[in-house]
Protein backbone atom coordinates (compact mmCIF):
# COMPACT_ATOMS: atom_id res chain seq x y z
CA UNK A 1 0.00 0.00 0.00
CA UNK A 2 1.60 3.33 -1.05
CA UNK A 3 2.32 6.00 1.52
CA UNK A 4 0.33 9.23 1.82
CA UNK A 5 1.47 12.37 3.60
CA UNK A 6 -1.51 12.21 5.98
CA UNK A 7 -0.57 8.66 6.95
CA UNK A 8 3.06 9.63 7.58
CA UNK A 9 1.97 12.56 9.76
CA UNK A 10 -0.41 10.38 11.76
CA UNK A 11 2.02 7.48 12.25
CA UNK A 12 5.05 9.57 13.25
CA UNK A 13 3.51 12.72 14.73
CA UNK A 14 0.10 11.69 16.05
CA UNK A 15 -2.02 14.83 16.17
CA UNK A 16 0.96 17.01 15.20
CA UNK A 17 1.56 18.47 11.76
CA UNK A 18 4.65 18.67 9.58
CA UNK A 19 5.33 21.76 7.45
CA UNK A 20 7.52 19.90 4.95
CA UNK A 21 6.78 19.47 1.25
CA UNK A 22 4.32 16.58 1.22
CA UNK A 23 5.22 15.17 -2.19
CA UNK A 24 8.92 15.29 -1.35
CA UNK A 25 8.36 13.40 1.91
CA UNK A 26 6.20 10.74 0.26
CA UNK A 27 8.81 10.16 -2.48
CA UNK A 28 11.49 9.70 0.17
CA UNK A 29 9.39 7.20 2.15
CA UNK A 30 8.41 5.22 -0.95
CA UNK A 31 12.04 4.89 -2.04
CA UNK A 32 13.24 4.06 1.48
CA UNK A 33 10.68 1.26 1.65
CA UNK A 34 11.64 -0.05 -1.79
CA UNK A 35 15.30 -0.26 -0.78
CA UNK A 36 15.08 -1.28 2.88
CA UNK A 37 11.63 -2.78 3.33
CA UNK A 38 8.52 -1.72 5.21
CA UNK A 39 9.65 -3.13 8.56
CA UNK A 40 12.73 -0.88 8.53
CA UNK A 41 10.61 2.15 7.68
CA UNK A 42 8.08 1.43 10.44
CA UNK A 43 10.75 0.85 13.08
CA UNK A 44 9.63 0.03 16.62
CA UNK A 45 6.34 1.24 18.08
CA UNK A 46 6.72 3.56 21.04
CA UNK A 47 5.04 3.05 24.39
CA UNK A 48 1.46 4.43 24.34
CA UNK A 49 2.20 6.21 27.60
CA UNK A 50 4.92 8.21 25.88
CA UNK A 51 2.48 9.22 23.14
CA UNK A 52 0.07 10.55 25.75
CA UNK A 53 2.75 12.34 27.73
CA UNK A 54 4.46 14.04 24.79
CA UNK A 55 2.31 15.84 22.21
CA UNK A 56 3.38 15.55 18.59
CA UNK A 57 4.67 11.98 18.88
CA UNK A 58 2.90 9.20 17.00
CA UNK A 59 3.31 5.50 17.48
CA UNK A 60 6.36 5.44 15.17
CA UNK A 61 8.37 7.72 17.42
CA UNK A 62 8.21 11.37 16.36
CA UNK A 63 10.67 13.63 14.58
CA UNK A 64 13.95 11.71 14.97
CA UNK A 65 12.44 8.46 13.69
CA UNK A 66 10.77 10.34 10.85
CA UNK A 67 14.09 11.94 9.93
CA UNK A 68 15.85 8.54 9.93
CA UNK A 69 13.58 7.37 7.11
CA UNK A 70 13.15 10.62 5.21
CA UNK A 71 16.85 11.54 5.11
CA UNK A 72 17.77 8.07 3.87
CA UNK A 73 15.16 8.26 1.11
CA UNK A 74 16.03 11.80 0.03
CA UNK A 75 19.73 10.98 -0.32
CA UNK A 76 19.06 7.65 -2.00
CA UNK A 77 16.98 9.47 -4.63
CA UNK A 78 20.11 11.39 -5.64
CA UNK A 79 22.11 8.17 -6.00
CA UNK A 80 19.97 5.39 -7.52
CA UNK A 81 20.64 4.79 -11.19
CA UNK A 82 24.18 6.17 -11.12
CA UNK A 83 27.21 4.10 -12.03
CA UNK A 84 28.43 2.43 -8.86
CA UNK A 85 25.16 3.11 -7.03
CA UNK A 86 24.35 -0.49 -6.03
CA UNK A 87 27.51 -1.07 -4.01
CA UNK A 88 27.28 2.45 -2.60
CA UNK A 89 23.70 1.93 -1.37
CA UNK A 90 24.74 -1.30 0.33
CA UNK A 91 27.49 0.54 2.21
CA UNK A 92 24.96 3.21 3.18
CA UNK A 93 22.59 0.53 4.50
CA UNK A 94 25.23 -1.00 6.79
CA UNK A 95 25.96 2.44 8.26
CA UNK A 96 29.41 3.19 6.84
CA UNK A 97 30.26 6.69 8.07
CA UNK A 98 32.31 7.79 5.04
CA UNK A 99 29.57 6.63 2.69
CA UNK A 100 27.03 8.64 4.66
CA UNK A 101 29.11 11.82 4.28
CA UNK A 102 29.49 11.18 0.55
CA UNK A 103 25.73 10.59 0.20
CA UNK A 104 25.03 13.95 1.83
CA UNK A 105 27.51 15.67 -0.51
CA UNK A 106 26.00 14.03 -3.59
CA UNK A 107 22.53 15.10 -2.48
CA UNK A 108 23.63 18.73 -2.13
CA UNK A 109 24.92 18.84 -5.70
CA UNK A 110 22.33 16.64 -7.39
CA UNK A 111 18.96 17.11 -5.64
CA UNK A 112 18.26 20.18 -7.81
CA UNK A 113 20.04 18.78 -10.87
CA UNK A 114 18.65 15.38 -11.79
CA UNK A 115 19.73 15.93 -15.39
CA UNK A 116 23.32 15.41 -14.23
CA UNK A 117 25.36 12.27 -14.79
CA UNK A 118 26.90 10.74 -11.66
CA UNK A 119 29.61 8.12 -11.28
CA UNK A 120 30.68 6.88 -7.86
CA UNK A 121 34.33 5.98 -7.19
CA UNK A 122 35.56 6.25 -10.80
CA UNK A 123 39.07 4.98 -11.52
CA UNK A 124 41.17 7.72 -13.12
CA UNK A 125 44.84 8.29 -13.92
CA UNK A 126 46.61 10.91 -11.80
CA UNK A 127 50.19 11.13 -13.03
CA UNK A 128 51.56 7.59 -13.06
CA UNK A 129 49.02 6.29 -10.53
CA UNK A 130 45.40 5.23 -10.64
CA UNK A 131 43.17 7.09 -8.18
CA UNK A 132 39.53 6.90 -7.14
CA UNK A 133 37.88 10.19 -6.24
CA UNK A 134 34.71 9.69 -4.23
CA UNK A 135 32.53 10.65 -7.19
CA UNK A 136 32.33 12.71 -10.33
CA UNK A 137 29.37 14.60 -11.73
CA UNK A 138 28.58 16.59 -14.88
CA UNK A 139 25.84 18.25 -16.87
CA UNK A 140 25.10 16.81 -20.34
CA UNK A 141 27.88 17.60 -22.83
CA UNK A 142 30.00 19.29 -20.12
CA UNK A 143 33.26 18.24 -18.49
CA UNK A 144 33.36 16.08 -15.37
CA UNK A 145 33.73 17.68 -11.93
CA UNK A 146 35.71 15.43 -9.57
CA UNK A 147 34.76 15.48 -5.89
CA UNK A 148 36.53 14.31 -2.75
CA UNK A 149 34.51 14.20 0.49
CA UNK A 150 35.88 14.12 4.02
CA UNK A 151 34.62 14.84 7.52
CA UNK A 152 36.25 16.80 10.29
CA UNK A 153 36.24 14.93 13.56
CA UNK A 154 36.46 16.96 16.74
CA UNK A 155 40.11 17.78 17.36
CA UNK A 156 41.78 17.38 20.75
CA UNK A 157 42.24 21.15 20.92
CA UNK A 158 38.58 21.87 20.22
CA UNK A 159 37.45 19.23 22.74
CA UNK A 160 39.55 20.93 25.41
CA UNK A 161 38.22 24.37 24.48
CA UNK A 162 34.63 23.14 24.51
CA UNK A 163 35.15 21.51 27.90
CA UNK A 164 36.43 24.86 29.20
CA UNK A 165 33.37 26.73 27.89
CA UNK A 166 30.97 24.14 29.28
CA UNK A 167 32.69 24.27 32.67
CA UNK A 168 32.36 28.05 32.78
CA UNK A 169 28.73 27.89 31.64
CA UNK A 170 27.78 25.34 34.29
CA UNK A 171 29.41 27.40 37.04
CA UNK A 172 27.78 30.65 35.95
CA UNK A 173 24.34 29.04 35.66
CA UNK A 174 24.45 28.05 39.34
CA UNK A 175 24.30 31.75 40.31
CA UNK A 176 20.88 32.28 41.87
CA UNK A 177 19.78 35.50 40.15
CA UNK A 178 17.95 36.57 37.00
CA UNK A 179 20.46 37.64 34.35
CA UNK A 180 21.62 37.72 30.74
CA UNK A 181 25.41 37.51 30.67
CA UNK A 182 27.92 37.13 27.88
CA UNK A 183 31.47 36.06 28.70
CA UNK A 184 33.91 37.14 25.98
CA UNK A 185 37.31 35.55 26.49
CA UNK A 186 40.44 36.78 24.73
CA UNK A 187 42.29 33.56 25.59
CA UNK A 188 41.97 30.40 27.67
CA UNK A 189 42.27 30.96 31.44
CA UNK A 190 45.62 29.90 32.88
CA UNK A 191 44.95 27.56 35.78
CA UNK A 192 42.09 27.29 38.23
CA UNK A 193 42.74 30.69 39.79
CA UNK A 194 41.81 32.61 36.63
CA UNK A 195 38.67 30.52 36.20
CA UNK A 196 37.70 31.32 39.80
CA UNK A 197 38.32 35.01 39.17
CA UNK A 198 35.99 34.82 36.17
CA UNK A 199 33.20 33.18 38.19
CA UNK A 200 33.57 35.73 41.00
CA UNK A 201 33.16 38.61 38.56
CA UNK A 202 30.19 36.84 36.94
CA UNK A 203 28.48 36.65 40.35
CA UNK A 204 28.93 40.40 40.76
CA UNK A 205 27.89 41.20 37.18
CA UNK A 206 24.72 39.11 37.45
CA UNK A 207 23.33 41.66 39.92
CA UNK A 208 24.36 44.78 38.01
CA UNK A 209 22.41 47.02 35.67
CA UNK A 210 21.88 46.08 32.05
CA UNK A 211 24.44 47.53 29.67
CA UNK A 212 27.33 47.23 32.13
CA UNK A 213 30.64 45.77 30.97
CA UNK A 214 33.23 44.38 33.36
CA UNK A 215 36.78 43.68 32.17
CA UNK A 216 38.72 40.74 33.58
CA UNK A 217 42.26 41.96 32.98
CA UNK A 218 43.58 40.68 29.66
CA UNK A 219 41.52 37.50 30.04
CA UNK A 220 38.32 38.98 28.63
CA UNK A 221 35.19 40.86 29.54
CA UNK A 222 31.70 40.32 30.90
CA UNK A 223 28.63 41.94 29.30
CA UNK A 224 25.38 42.44 31.23
CA UNK A 225 22.67 42.37 28.57
CA UNK A 226 18.98 43.09 28.14
CA UNK A 227 16.52 40.94 26.23
CA UNK A 228 14.54 37.72 26.25
CA UNK A 229 16.44 34.82 27.87
CA UNK A 230 14.69 32.45 25.46
CA UNK A 231 16.47 34.08 22.49
CA UNK A 232 20.24 33.70 22.09
CA UNK A 233 21.80 36.77 20.44
CA UNK A 234 25.63 36.88 20.54
CA UNK A 235 27.07 40.39 20.62
CA UNK A 236 28.75 41.79 17.53
CA UNK A 237 32.42 42.56 18.05
CA UNK A 238 33.35 45.33 15.63
CA UNK A 239 37.05 45.30 16.51
CA UNK A 240 37.46 41.53 16.79
CA UNK A 241 36.57 39.24 13.88
CA UNK A 242 38.48 36.20 15.12
CA UNK A 243 36.68 32.84 14.76
CA UNK A 244 35.27 31.73 18.12
CA UNK A 245 33.82 28.67 19.76
CA UNK A 246 30.77 29.30 21.91
CA UNK A 247 28.24 27.71 24.22
CA UNK A 248 24.92 29.06 25.44
CA UNK A 249 22.83 28.01 28.44
CA UNK A 250 19.42 29.13 29.64
CA UNK A 251 17.12 28.36 32.56
CA UNK A 252 13.54 29.44 31.94
CA UNK A 253 10.21 28.51 33.43
CA UNK A 254 7.52 29.24 36.02
CA UNK A 255 8.96 29.85 39.46
CA UNK A 256 12.49 30.16 38.05
CA UNK A 257 14.90 33.04 38.18
CA UNK A 258 15.15 33.18 34.40
CA UNK A 259 18.73 33.38 33.24
CA UNK A 260 20.89 33.00 30.16
CA UNK A 261 24.61 33.05 29.55
CA UNK A 262 26.84 32.85 26.50
CA UNK A 263 30.56 32.05 26.69
CA UNK A 264 32.86 32.59 23.69
CA UNK A 265 36.59 32.18 23.15
CA UNK A 266 38.84 32.54 20.06
CA UNK A 267 39.52 29.22 18.35
CA UNK A 268 40.83 28.17 14.93
CA UNK A 269 40.89 24.68 13.49
CA UNK A 270 44.45 24.23 12.20
CA UNK A 271 43.97 21.18 9.96
CA UNK A 272 43.05 22.85 6.66
CA UNK A 273 46.44 22.54 4.94
CA UNK A 274 46.98 18.90 5.90
CA UNK A 275 43.51 17.85 4.76
CA UNK A 276 43.70 19.76 1.48
CA UNK A 277 47.06 18.18 0.72
CA UNK A 278 45.72 14.66 1.33
CA UNK A 279 42.45 15.11 -0.56
CA UNK A 280 44.05 16.88 -3.54
CA UNK A 281 46.09 13.76 -4.32
CA UNK A 282 42.91 11.97 -5.40
CA UNK A 283 41.96 14.67 -7.92
CA UNK A 284 43.17 14.90 -11.53
CA UNK A 285 45.58 17.74 -12.28
CA UNK A 286 43.91 19.30 -15.31
CA UNK A 287 40.24 18.97 -14.39
CA UNK A 288 37.81 20.75 -12.09
CA UNK A 289 38.07 19.36 -8.56
CA UNK A 290 36.08 20.05 -5.40
CA UNK A 291 36.85 19.09 -1.81
CA UNK A 292 33.67 18.87 0.28
CA UNK A 293 34.18 18.82 4.05
CA UNK A 294 31.47 17.82 6.51
CA UNK A 295 31.92 19.98 9.62
CA UNK A 296 29.03 18.71 11.76
CA UNK A 297 31.51 17.67 14.46
CA UNK A 298 33.64 20.80 14.10
CA UNK A 299 31.31 23.69 13.11
CA UNK A 300 33.90 26.29 14.13
CA UNK A 301 35.63 25.37 10.84
CA UNK A 302 33.07 27.52 9.02
CA UNK A 303 34.93 30.54 10.34
CA UNK A 304 38.51 29.32 10.74
CA UNK A 305 38.73 27.56 7.36
CA UNK A 306 37.21 30.61 5.67
CA UNK A 307 40.36 32.44 6.76
CA UNK A 308 42.98 29.73 6.31
CA UNK A 309 41.98 28.16 2.99
CA UNK A 310 42.21 31.43 0.97
CA UNK A 311 45.75 31.83 2.32
CA UNK A 312 46.66 28.50 0.72
CA UNK A 313 44.97 29.43 -2.55
CA UNK A 314 46.62 32.87 -2.65
CA UNK A 315 50.04 31.24 -2.72
CA UNK A 316 49.18 29.29 -5.86
CA UNK A 317 48.82 25.98 -4.02
CA UNK A 318 46.28 23.25 -4.79
CA UNK A 319 45.39 24.49 -8.28
CA UNK A 320 43.54 21.24 -9.00
CA UNK A 321 40.99 22.27 -6.32
CA UNK A 322 38.45 24.73 -7.75
CA UNK A 323 36.69 25.12 -4.42
CA UNK A 324 36.38 23.87 -0.88
CA UNK A 325 32.77 23.40 0.22
CA UNK A 326 32.20 23.24 3.97
CA UNK A 327 28.81 21.74 4.83
CA UNK A 328 26.71 20.43 7.66
CA UNK A 329 23.08 19.56 8.29
CA UNK A 330 21.19 20.39 11.46
CA UNK A 331 17.66 20.43 12.83
CA UNK A 332 16.51 24.01 13.40
CA UNK A 333 13.40 25.39 15.05
CA UNK A 334 11.63 27.66 12.54
CA UNK A 335 8.29 29.43 12.27
CA UNK A 336 7.03 26.27 10.56
CA UNK A 337 8.34 23.85 13.17
CA UNK A 338 11.45 21.69 13.08
CA UNK A 339 13.34 21.65 9.79
CA UNK A 340 16.39 19.66 8.63
CA UNK A 341 18.55 22.28 6.97
CA UNK A 342 21.89 22.41 5.13
CA UNK A 343 24.51 25.02 6.00
CA UNK A 344 27.25 25.77 3.47
CA UNK A 345 30.36 27.85 3.02
CA UNK A 346 31.93 27.90 -0.46
CA UNK A 347 35.59 28.96 -0.75
CA UNK A 348 36.57 29.27 -4.41
CA UNK A 349 40.13 29.10 -5.69
CA UNK A 350 40.84 32.02 -8.07
CA UNK A 351 43.99 30.24 -9.29
CA UNK A 352 42.40 26.86 -10.01
CA UNK A 353 43.32 25.10 -13.26
CA UNK A 354 39.60 24.91 -14.05
CA UNK A 355 37.06 27.04 -12.16
CA UNK A 356 33.72 25.84 -10.86
CA UNK A 357 31.07 25.62 -13.59
CA UNK A 358 28.26 28.10 -13.26
CA UNK A 359 25.63 25.47 -12.45
CA UNK A 360 27.57 24.34 -9.36
CA UNK A 361 27.95 27.93 -8.14
CA UNK A 362 24.24 28.63 -8.68
CA UNK A 363 23.18 25.37 -6.99
CA UNK A 364 25.20 26.02 -3.85
CA UNK A 365 24.12 29.66 -3.65
CA UNK A 366 20.45 28.64 -4.00
CA UNK A 367 20.84 26.20 -1.10
CA UNK A 368 22.40 28.91 1.07
CA UNK A 369 19.67 31.38 0.10
CA UNK A 370 16.92 28.91 1.04
CA UNK A 371 18.49 28.29 4.44
CA UNK A 372 18.81 32.04 5.06
CA UNK A 373 15.16 32.54 4.07
CA UNK A 374 13.88 29.76 6.32
CA UNK A 375 15.96 30.67 9.37
CA UNK A 376 15.76 34.44 8.86
CA UNK A 377 19.43 34.90 9.66
CA UNK A 378 22.76 34.99 7.80
CA UNK A 379 24.67 31.76 7.46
Amino acid sequence: MPWTFDEIEREWFGDGHLAWDGEDVVRAFVLAERIRGRDWVLGTEVDPGLMQALPGIGRRGGYQEFLRVCWFGKRAASIVGARGADDFIQRLIVGDSSTSQEASAIHLLRARNYDTELEIAPTIAVGTHNRQPDFRIRKPAEDWIYVEVTALNESTASAQTMALLQRIAERVMTISAPFLLEVLLNRDPVGASEEEQLITIAETASREAQGRQRDVGDLGSMLVKAGDPQVVVPSLLETDNRPRMAVARALIGPGQLNRQMIARVPFQDQRAEEILRIEARQLPRNECGIVMVNVNRQPSAFESWSLRVPERFAGGQHTRIAAVVLFMHATMATNNGLMWLPFLRVIQNPRATKPLPRWIVETLEAIRADTRRITGRPD
